[in-house]
C-alpha cells in the first residue's frame, strides 16, 4: 500500500480546480511506456537502448518503463508543490510539513530535483556515482535541456524549504518504490548496477521518455481523474490516439537480379529494366552485414532517387529501421520529392503508417494537405483504406518521429544545433534509414552541421545513402570519415581508392565500394564558348542561333542580373515577351509555382505536345536545382565546376528524335567575367556569391576544355577532382590574384567554421560520461522554425512578408494571383480560411541588402506598423509581416523604392541613385 502523504501529492492541476495525483500520473506513463515500447519504438532503436544490459531487449523494456515511471519525481517537493497552494496545504494535511515557502524555486525545477533525489537512490543501493549519474541523468532532462554543472551544484545546496525535510525524503524513496516494484525493476536494479549507459544511450532513452511524458499528460486522453486504472486507460487512451506502428518490410531483400527487377517495377510501376545504378545499390544493400554509408555519384538522370528507395526498404528490413527520412537543399526539391516518395510509399511491403513533409511551408503543399484531409482530422480519426497517413500528432518538434519523413536537409542538420529537445530529432533519425540528396550543395558552414550529424548517425549505426551528381573527393572523404568517427569499434579505414564514375563508396566494407557502369546516357562533345558579359551581344547572338527555332535556358547567379538581362531582351524587340521567361526567387510564392509549373509543362520530359517553336528561360540557381527542364542551349554565369555540371544537366536532357539545326549539338556559352583579362576579370555579383577562388579555378579548368568539349558524364569526376585539388596550378599571369584569392577563400571557409562551432553539438563520445552540459550555450527554443534554420545555415538576414495592394481604404490581394487577384480582404475580421490560405501563399523574401547594416530595425518597424487586427485570428496570417503596395504595386522601404512586377518579381531600386548595393 501506498502512503497517504504520497497519494496527497499532486503532478496536475487546471484553473477549475481539478488535480491528477503524482502517482496516477506516475502510474500512467509506465503503462504508457510499455505500449510506446511494445508498438511504437522500431527494432533499431529497442536494440540501441538494450546494448550492454545483461538482460538484452527485456531489461531494456523494464529500464524504460521504470525511467518513465520516474520522470516526474521531483514534483514531490515543496519547491514544485506551493505552485498550488490549496494542494500544497492538502499536502501538509497528509504529513509533507513545509517549512515556510520555498525561497527561490527556479533553483530547484522539478526534473533537476528528481535527478538529483533519483541519483541519490541509486547510490544509496551501492550504484558507483558515475553509474548512478547515467541514468538519473535522463530524468533530469525530460523536459528537453539536460542540467548543467552549475544548476546541479545550486540545487544540491537548496535549502529545507525547498527540498522539505525526512518526510519529503522518504515520500520520495517511497514512491520510488513503488514504481520500482510496479515495473519490475526490483529484481534487475542490481544487475545494472555496473552497466554505464553510453551518451547515444542516454540521449535516446531521454527522447522516449519525452514522447511518453507528452502522451501521458494529455488531457483528452488522461483526464484529470486519479481513480483509473492506468493500465486499462492507457490502452484506451493508446487506440484513441492510433499512432502508426513502426514499419516492417518484409521481402524486400532479395537473392537474384530477376527478383530484384520485379522489386523495382512493383515499386515504381515501370516496365523498363533498372539501369545498372540501380542494380548495384540493390545488390549492396543486399550484401552488407552492418549498416553502414554509402555514397552514390552519378550523373543527372541516372535514377539516384529510386535507386535510394529501393535501398532503403531493403536495409531497413535488414536492420530493423522504421522508417526513412529523405532529406533535399531546398523546399522547391522537398515538395517534388514528396510527391515522388509518396507514390513509392504506397507501393512498399509492410504497413507505412505516417508521413510528414517537413519544412516551414509544408502546410501549403497540396499533395501533404490531401494526405492529411484524407487520412486524418483529429486524434482518434483515421483512414483504413489509406496505406499512409499525415497523423495529426506528428506536428512541431513531434513531426521527424512519423515514419516517413521529406523536408529540407535543414531537418538532418539540426540534429547537431544545440537546442532544447535536439533529442527527439535525434530519435527521429535513428529510426530510420536517411537519404540525403544534392548533398554536394553544402557550403562549408552547413558541412560543419552535416559531418557531426553523420557523426551521430554511425554511433546509432544508422544507414545513411548520400546521393550527389558532382562531389567534390575532399568532400567525399571527409563526409565518410565523419560516419566512420561515430562507429569507433570499426578498425576499418576510410578507402579513397573508388575511382571512376558514376560510383558507389561503401563504409565499412569498403570492398563493396564499386565504379558503376554507365547506362548509356551520356552527352558527348558539349563544346564550351567564353562570350563577352554583355547583354545586348548576347540577345544578338541568342536571336541568331535560335533564329530557325530552339530553346535556350540562361542560368545567372543574381536576381538582378537576371531581371536586367530580361529587361534587354525584351527591349530589343527581337523577342516577343511570351518567347522569354524569367524565374527566380523573388517572386511571391504562388507566382512562382505557376512559372516552375509551366516551365515543366514546355520544357519537361517528351510525350507533351507543349514544347515551344522558340523560347528563352532566364533564371537563377533554383533553375539547377529544382527543375527537371531540357533546353537545346545553354548559357551560364560562371560558377564552381561541380554547379556548372550541374546547370549543364538541363542542356539535351531528355532523349528527342529532332531539335533545330543550328541547335542540335550541345552547347554551352559560359558568361560572367572579362575573358580578355589576365586573368578574367570576374563580376562582381558572381564573386560575392561563390568567391573569386572558385571562379578563378572554373574559369582555368574550363578554359582548358574549349577544344575538345566536354563528354558528360565521363568526363564530370576528371573535372571535379581538378578543380577541386589541393594544389592547383594556374595559367600564367593568374599567380598573384589567384594566391590572394585562395588566402581570401581559407579565410572564408574558417570562419564559416568557426561560426558554426558556436552552436554545434558535442560528438557522440567525450570525456563526459553523462548529458550533463549537453545544451550550454545553445540556441533560443524557436530554433525549429526560421531561427533553426538560420543557425544551420550561412545566409545574411532576411525578411519574409506578405504582398497585398492598396488602393485607397481597401486591401487587396495581387492582381495576378489567380481566381482571387484583386478581391479585397477584410483586415478587421478574420478572411475566410480558404482566402487566408491563398494570402500565406503570397509571401515573397526580401533581398538581404535590404537588411543589412542598420537598415534591419527599420524595415521591420516598417513593416510591423501594417498591423490587421482581424488577421490574427487566422492561423494562415497570425504574426505575418505585410507588405503593402500601392495602386501602382511599389513603396518605399529603407531608402529603396520597391515594386512588384508580375514578370520581373521584385524589384528594388535605391530611391536616390547613389547606393551600390546589387
Amino acid at each position: 500500500m501506498v502512503s497517504s502523504a504520497v497519494l496527497s501529492a499532486w503532478a496536475k492541476s487546471d484553473r477549475e480546480g481539478g488535480s491528477l495525483s503524482l502517482f496516477r500520473h506516475s502510474a500512467d506513463s509506465v503503462a504508457v511506456a510499455g505500449l510506446v515500447w511494445d508498438q511504437w519504438l522500431p527494432h533499431h532503436v529497442r536494440s540501441l537502448l538494450a546494448d550492454g544490459l545483461p538482460g538484452g531487449l527485456a531489461d531494456a523494456r523494464v529500464l524504460f518503463c521504470w525511467l518513465a515511471g520516474m520522470h516526474d519525481l521531483g514534483k514531490l517537493t515543496p519547491s514544485f508543490a506551493c505552485q498550488v497552494p490549496e494542494l500544497f496545504d492538502r499536502m501538509h494535511d497528509h504529513g509533507l510539513p513545509a517549512a515556510g515557502l520555498p525561497v527561490d524555486r527556479k533553483l530547484l525545477p522539478h526534473g533537476l530535483a528528481g535527478q538529483i533525489a533519483f541519483g541519490k537512490y541509486l547510490e544509496m543501493l551501492g550504484w558507483s556515482k558515475r553509474v548512478a549519474s547515467t541514468y538519473a541523468v535522463i530524468v533530469g532532462s525530460h523536459h528537453g535541456a539536460p542540467p548543467t554543472v552549475g544548476q546541479i551544484q545550486a540545487a544540491t545546496n537548496g535549502g529545507r524549504s525547498l527540498w522539505g525535510g525526512q518526510q519529503w525524503d522518504d515520500a520520495r524513496r517511497e514512491l520510488i518504490t513503488f514504481v520500482t516494484d510496479r515495473t519490475g525493476a526490483a529484481d534487475r536494479v542490481a544487475d545494472w548496477a555496473t552497466v554505464r549507459l553510453s551518451t547515444m544511450q542516454q540521449v535516446l532513452m531521454t527522447a522516449a521518455v519525452i514522447v511518453t511524458d507528452w502522451i501521458a499528460s494529455n488531457q483528452e486522453l488522461f483526464p484529470l481523474d486519479s481513480a483509473r486504472v492506468s493500465s486499462v486507460e492507457a490502452a484506451k487512451a493508446w487506440k484513441v490516439l492510433g499512432l502508426p506502428e513502426a514499419w516492417s518490410p518484409v521481402g524486400a531483400a532479395r537473392d537474384s537480379l530477376v527478383a530484384r527487377q520485379e522489386l523495382f517495377r512493383s515499386r515504381f510501376v515501370r516496365d523498363d529494366p533498372m539501369r545498372p545504378l540501380q542494380q548495384e545499390c540493390l545488390r549492396i544493400a543486399c550484401e552488407l552485414s552492418e549498416p553502414g554509408l554509402m555514397i552514390i555519384e552519378a550523373p543527372m538522370g541516372e535514377g539516384k532517387t529510386e535507386a535510394a528507395l529501393l535501398a532503403a526498404e531493403v536495409l531497413a528490413e535488414r536492420f530493423g529501421a522504421g522508417g526513412v527520412f529523405v532529406a533535399l537543399p531546398t523546399m522547391a526539391t522537398s515538395d517534388a520529392m514528396f510527391a515522388r516518395v509518396r507514390q513509392w510509399v504506397d507501393a512498399v511491403s509492410g504497413r507505412p503508417g505516417s508521413m510528414v513533409l517537413a519544412h516551414g511551408k509544408s502546410a501549403l503543399n497540396e499533395d501533404f494537405t490531401q494526405l492529411k484531409q484524407r487520412s486524418f482530422v483529429d486524434i482518434g480519426s483515421d483512414c483504413e483504406d489509406s496505406a499512409v497517413l499525415a497523423h495529426g500528432w506528428f506536428v512541431g518538434k513531434k513531426g521527424p518521429l512519423a515514419n516517413f519523413v521529406v523536408g529540407t536537409i535543414d531537418q538532418v542538420l539540426r540534429g547537431a544545433l544545440k537546442t532544447r529537445h535536439v533529442m527527439l530529432r535525434h530519435l527521429g533519425l535513428a529510426n530510420k534509414i536517411v537519404v540525403i540528396d544534392e548533398v554536394h550543395a553544402a557550403d562549408s558552414y552547413m558541412s560543419t552541421y552535416l559531418c557531426r550529424v553523420l557523426e551521430w548517425l554511425g554511433a546509432y549505426r544508422v544507414p545513411v545513402l548520400l546521393l550527389s551528381a558532382t562531389l567534390p573527393p575532399t568532400q567525399r572523404a571527409a563526409l565518410l570519415d565523419a560516419y566512420r568517427r561515430g562507429r569507433p569499434e570499426v578498425a576499418e579505414p576510410i578507402d579513397l581508392d573508388v575511382v571512376g564514375y558514376p560510383a558507389i563508396s561503401v563504409w565499412p566494407h569498403a570492398d563493396l565500394s564499386c565504379v558503376v557502369a554507365p547506362s548509356g546516357r551520356s552527352i558527348d562533345g558539349v563544346e564550351l564558348d567564353f562570350v563577352a558579359d554583355d547583354d545586348e551581344l548576347l540577345t544578338s547572338r541568342l536571336a541568331e542561333v535560335l533564329s530557325q527555332g530552339g530553346t535556350a535556358g540562361v542560368v545567372c547567379n543574381t536576381v538582378a542580373r537576371a531581371q536586367h538581362l530580361y529587361e534587354v531582351m525584351t527591349a530589343e524587340g527581337r523577342f516577343d515577351a511570351g518567347e522569354v521567361l524569367l524565374l527566380h526567387s523573388r517572386f511571391v510564392s504562388v507566382d512562382r509555382a505557376r512559372y516552375e509549373a509551366r516551365l515543366r509543362r514546355l520544357l519537361g520530359p517528351p510525350g507533351a505536345d507543349d514544347r515551344p517553336s522558340r523560347l528563352i528561360v532566364i533564371g537563377t540557381q533554383v533553375i539547377e536545382q529544382s527543375l527537371d527542364i531540357d533546353v537545346d542551349l545553354l548559357v551560364t554565369d560562371v560558377a564552381p565546376v561541380d554547379l556548372i555540371l550541374q546547370r549543364i544537366g538541363r542542356l539535351h536532357r531528355h532523349l528527342r528524335s529532332t531539335r533545330p539545326e543550328r541547335v542540335s549539338m550541345p552547347r554551352c556559352w559560359i558568361r560572367g567575367a572579362d575573358w580578355a583579362t589576365v586573368p578574367p576579370k570576374l563580376d562582381k555579383g558572381c564573386e560575392k556569391v561563390y568567391g573569386r577562388a572558385r571562379l578563378l579555378r572554373a574559369a582555368a579548368v574550363l578554359t582548358g576544355r574549349q577544344g575538345p568539349g566536354l563528354d558528360i558524364p565521363a568526363d564530370i569526376p576528371g573535372l571535379v577532382s581538378h578543380a577541386y585539388a589541393e594544389h592547383f596550378t594556374v595559367p600564367a599571369g593568374w599567380e598573384e590574384v589567384f594566391a590572394d584569392a585562395e588566402s581570401a577563400w581559407a579565410l572564408h571557409v574558417a570562419d564559416q567554421r568557426k561560426r558554426a562551432s558556436d552552436y554545434l553539438l558535442g560528438p557522440p563520445r567525450t570525456e563526459n560520461p553523462t548529458i550533463r552540459d549537453w545544451l550550454v550555450a545553445g540556441v533560443r527554443d524557436d530554433a525549429d522554425g526560421v531561427g533553426g534554420q538560420a543557425q544551420v545555415r550561412d545566409a545574411e538576414d532576411s525578411i519574409e512578408a506578405i504582398v497585398v495592394q492598396r488602393i485607397g481604404d481597401e486591401v487587396r490581394v495581387l492582381p495576378t494571383v489567380a481566381q482571387v487577384g484583386g478581391k479585397v480582404v477584410p483586415t478587421d475580421a478574420c478572411p475566410d480560411p480558404q482566402l487566408a490560405k491563398t494570402l500565406a501563399q503570397c509571401t515573397i523574401r526580401l533581398p538581404p541588402f535590404l537588411t543589412r547594416y542598420n537598415r534591419m530595425s527599420v524595415v521591420l518597424r516598417t513593416l510591423e506598423d501594417t498591423f490587421y487586427p482581424g488577421w490574427q485570428q487566422s492561423h494562415w496570417l497570425a504574426g505575418e509581416l505585410v507588405l503593402e503596395l500601392d495602386e501602382d504595386l511599389s513603396t518605399e522601404l529603407a531608402g529603396y523604392l520597391v515594386a512588384y512586377d508580375p514578370i520581373l518579381g521584385l524589384v528594388v531600386t535605391p530611391k536616390k541613385e547613389t547606393g551600390t548595393d546589387t
